[in-house]
């Protein structure tokens, strides 16, 4: 006999959600996660003015940008 096909789950898949969330608290609480964490703000130099140009164009495409906004 072949195995039933799960139902159809519309936008979402419960039991995959909850593994990914096991093994990214798994990973982020071991000791190659705590590094990498570490590690993730470090941009190489070669990078920033990239990062840089990326920004202004995110900002530009933004429809309202309130970071400037006084409270």
């Amino acid at each position: 006999m072949s195995k039933q096909r799960d139902p159809n789950r519309g936008e979402g898949n419960p039991e995959a959600a909850a593994e990914f969330n096991s093994a990214e608290q798994t990973f982020v609480q071991s000791s190659r996660g705590k590094q990498k964490i570490k590690e993730g703000p470090h941009v190489r130099p070669e990078e920033e003015s990239e990062l840089a140009k990326a920004e202004a164009v995110g900002r530009q495409h933004a429809k309202d940008d309130d970071s400037q906004a006084r409270r």
